[in-house]
């Protein structure tokens, strides 16, 4: 069975309680990485800077504490196939639901993949409002 390094948890961590909930659950079946759990601003700047991300600190969900927002990648990463990303967030997507179902979390979800223009395959995010 796939488990997180220790890079992976110390990310996750600073993530909302149903993030963590629904990786530490797709992990037990599907190999992953946790790239970004919450950014400080001068992360936040330089993603932007970097053209990674669309706004400046404090506008993005991974600048709230807990963050709102978390990135993954399939393990082991290959930015070329987007076919695994598309499968590791129909994964996350039907355990999410799942788990809303079950009552053990009650966030919804929305992904950068599904985004018009820049399309950030790697991101998950909590809906608000």
């Amino acid at each position: 069975m796939p488990s997180f390094s220790q890079k992976s948890e110390e990310r996750l961590s600073t993530c909302h309680p149903d993030l963590q909930a629904v990786c530490r659950e797709l992990i037990k079946q599907y190999d992953f990485a946790v790239l970004c759990g919450h950014r400080n601003k001068a992360e936040q700047n330089a993603a932007f800077d970097a053209g990674n991300s669309r706004l400046i600190y404090p506008q993005s969900k991974h600048n709230a504490k807990p963050s709102l927002a978390v990135d993954i990648a399939p393990y082991p990463i290959d930015w070329s196939n987007l076919m695994r990303f598309r499968e590791m967030l129909h994964r996350f997507d039907a355990l999410a639901k799942l788990m809303r179902q079950r009552g053990e979390i009650g966030s919804e979800f929305e992904y950068g993949a599904d985004w018009s223009g820049l399309k950030d395959y790697p991101h998950i995010e909590m809906k608000t409002g």
